[in-house]
């Protein structure tokens, strides 16, 4: 979670955001479970991007390859 901005809200609750992924931003009850729920959004954010095949940026020098699979063909 080196890349989460995690801040303390006045209600005692924890917002998380993920800036090298944009709009990927989450919350929880504590620190721990906003934790919980960034791994979750981290996930989200990557399988939406990859299923409308939007750029996924580097980070840290890691680049996500991936391979799409063309759907099923019928030949008649």
């Amino acid at each position: 979670m080196s890349h989460a901005k995690f801040t303390p809200n006045e209600d005692d609750t924890w917002t998380v955001e993920i800036p090298v992924l944009p709009g990927c931003v989450t919350w929880g009850e504590t620190r721990s479970e906003a934790v919980e729920m960034a791994k979750d959004a981290i996930e989200a954010w990557v399988l939406t991007a990859l299923r409308f095949r939007d750029e996924i940026p580097e980070v840290d020098g890691c680049v996500l390859q991936y391979a799409v699979d063309q759907p099923a063909r019928v030949i008649s």
